[in-house]
């Protein structure tokens, strides 16, 4: 009787070795050699699952998207009734404010620089892109609805110039954290979500 291969049992162990090296060594070290030998496999093995980095990072990426997905509905679930604080806790899971948040947008700018020449990783950065636009749509949206939209701003324009803070703050708590901490940038949100609640030029 042929075995039979639990290939997702397999991928979710890789997935497993994969965030090890990543938080031992950074995303950096994310190689196949480096991931086969963390899972005690041999690179041929692992190539079956990832042939090559772009196949890891897309994997890693989709990791990611269902880790902050979970996080989101947890906070949920714990949050009750909507709030500007619930608001906040919302965004926060796209900022990489600890180790595993941090791994995270480091998977995201490895995608990033992938999609400039590959297909496939373009197609699901814009993918990733797009939900990440529509969680910052849906935060302006309950802020409209909690009546923390101040008169006369737009709920699209503001999508987007909170979506473009959220991406300045991803960036220096990366590459410059001695500049600013996760608390600095906790702060930084939190002011310009109670601006929002301002007359637009009344600031």
């Amino acid at each position: 009787m042929p075995k039979v291969v639990d290939h997702e049992g397999r991928r979710a162990e890789l997935a497993v070795a994969l965030w090890r090296v990543a938080l031992r060594d950074g995303f950096d070290a994310v190689t196949v050699r480096s991931v086969a030998e963390e899972a005690d496999w041999s690179a041929g093995a692992l190539r079956h699952y990832f042939p090559d980095k772009t196949e890891m990072v897309l994997f890693a990426v989709d990791f990611v998207v269902a880790s902050v997905r979970e996080r989101i509905g947890r906070a949920n679930a714990a949050a009750g009734d909507l709030t500007p604080r619930f608001v906040q806790d919302h965004l926060e899971q796209l900022l990489p404010l600890d180790a595993e948040r941090r791994l995270e947008s480091e998977a995201w700018f490895a995608l990033v620089v992938l999609a400039h020449r590959d297909p496939a990783a373009a197609r699901r950065r814009a993918e990733v892109d797009d939900l990440i636009r529509g969680s910052v749509q849906s935060a302006v949206a309950a802020l409209q609805e909690l009546g923390e939209l101040g008169a006369g701003r737009a709920p699209a324009a503001e999508a987007a110039r909170l979506h473009a803070l959220l991406d300045g703050l991803v960036l220096q708590l990366l590459a410059r954290p001695e500049r600013l901490g996760p608390q600095e940038a906790r702060d930084i949100l939190a002011r310009h979500l109670a601006e929002l609640g301002a007359a637009a030029g009344g600031r």
